[in-house]
């Protein structure tokens, strides 16, 4: 298994915080790598939620969430919001969208989303969102590779 995983984390991914909100209104956050474009038309993106996470019924339930894609001065999000208790928003400064989705400012870009399917596969649930509402920035990524954090050399000549 640590191999498997060492050998995936070859791949350099960007690094997403999803929020939803339950019923009561009560927002949820999770970090990611998982997200990826599915459709251009419709919209549709995709990440994934391990069957052990904490906020796994929150997401499963929710019409609505938001992929929040982190910018490189963020990682202190990224690292927030891995914690095993992802329902720790009192220090988190958020916006809400028309839905109530939290969203969060700084971001390198965000993509508000419909429940659109949620497929059971092995050890996670693969949500598909359709995509309501995005936007984004000029922010410089944060990128994860090899089990760290990266970051790209955007001074080099193309």
């Amino acid at each position: 298994m640590k191999k498997f995983r060492q050998c995936l984390g070859k791949f350099a991914t960007g690094v997403a915080v999803v929020t939803c909100t339950d019923e009561d209104g009560k927002p949820y956050g999770i970090t990611a790598n998982s997200f990826s474009s599915v459709s251009l038309e419709p919209r549709l993106i995709l990440w994934n939620i391990a069957k052990v996470s904490n906020s796994l019924q929150a997401f499963l339930d929710a019409d609505y969430f938001a992929i929040n894609i982190l910018s490189r001065d963020q990682e202190d999000l990224s690292s927030h919001f891995a914690k095993s208790d992802h329902t720790l928003f009192d220090s988190i400064r958020i916006t809400r969208s028309e839905q109530n989705v939290p969203l969060i400012p700084g971001s390198l870009a965000w993509f508000e989303c419909h429940t659109h399917q949620i497929h059971d596969c092995g050890d996670h649930y693969i949500i598909i969102g359709e995509v309501v509402s995005f936007e984004s920035s000029a922010a410089e990524p944060l990128l994860f590779f090899s089990g760290k954090y990266a970051a790209i050399d955007t001074e080099s000549p193309a």
